[in-house]
């Protein structure tokens, strides 16, 4: 195989472009002692190697103090699912990243105030499920904490891509096109975390009928919470609450993230997810209290539908 076709194949396998595979492709003879032209079994080795690389997280922000705090994503995983998310987040960090800020005129979230949960919710199986609470008993020790909002996440004056997407599919019931106008927001500004969730909704619902399916979701929720991420402060012990329309993205991704690792049979991974999620959003608007317990308990997806 030819420098020229591994290009080719690693571009088709890690959705970059070849342009920027040149350098790690025009490297491989002197990092893996390999002369052109390779075999196939040494060109699937080095595509496995050169894909691992591409996909490894980035460091996970360094830590200020101990304490309750949100986890992030390269905390929970040591590699993304898709081949760019590691230079989508170089490329927008090289560009500026707008910070979350005070929300609320700088209120702060008081878990022993009325919109809590109180000293002892109920833990009896509901309409929802069987709701679990060790997670508030976190919350309501650590007290007060300020309230944040993400950036806008509809860059630009315009409709929101989402939104434009979205009527696409309703006037022409077209799938396709729908992906496809997402696909190219993403492509045009990796900010549009709205988009990348979408993407990654649109996946887990096709993954009954393909098998691709759900990676392909694992892939865009991974992209979107990091994207978000990195509006976070190194240490994030603040609340993201829904009632600020910004944050709702964020908190799409998150809990698509946690129903895609545990669907694939990560439920620990799934559980980080859901204990961020409800950290960062103590009123749980998405009903993760319901999912959680059984995440920590190593209950698979199937078993959970089945009960």
């Amino acid at each position: 195989m030819s420098e020229d076709e591994l290009r080719t194949m690693l571009a088709e396998r890690s959705g970059l472009g070849k342009d920027a595979l040149w350098y790690p492709v025009y490297d491989v003879p002197r990092v893996f002692g390999l002369p052109w032209p390779l075999t196939t079994e040494q060109a699937e080795e080095v595509l496995s190697a050169l894909l691992d690389r591409l996909r490894r997280v980035l460091p996970a922000p360094r830590q200020e103090r101990p304490g309750q705090r949100y986890v992030y994503l390269s905390e929970i995983t040591d590699r993304y699912q898709r081949g760019d998310t590691r230079r989508i987040l170089e490329r927008i960090h090289s560009r500026g990243i707008t910070p979350a800020c005070p929300a609320f005129g700088g209120e702060n979230y008081d878990p022993l105030s009325e919109r809590g949960w109180g000293a002892r919710p109920s833990a009896a199986p509901d309409f929802s499920g069987e709701p679990n609470w060790a997670w508030w008993r976190e919350v309501r020790k650590a007290g007060p904490r300020p309230l944040y909002q993400m950036p806008n996440p509809y860059v630009g004056e315009d409709e929101p891509p989402v939104d434009r997407a979205l009527g696409l599919r309703d006037r022409t019931g077209g799938a396709a096109a729908y992906r496809a106008a997402l696909s190219a927001a993403v492509r045009e500004d990796p900010r549009q975390i709205d988009c990348w969730a979408h993407l990654g909704s649109d996946a887990f619902e096709r993954a009954d009928a393909d098998d691709a399916a759900l990676p392909e979701a694992l892939g865009y929720y991974q992209t979107a919470v990091a994207v978000a991420e990195l509006s976070l402060p190194p240490t994030f012990t603040g609340v993201l609450a829904w009632g600020e329309l910004n944050n709702r993205p964020f908190h799409r991704a998150l809990h698509g993230l946690g129903l895609t690792w545990w669907r694939l049979g990560e439920t620990a991974k799934a559980a980080a997810i859901f204990d961020d999620s409800l950290w960062a959003n103590p009123d749980d608007n998405q009903g993760i209290r319901y999912l959680i317990g059984q995440a920590k308990a190593g209950v698979l997806w199937h078993q959970a539908e089945k009960d």
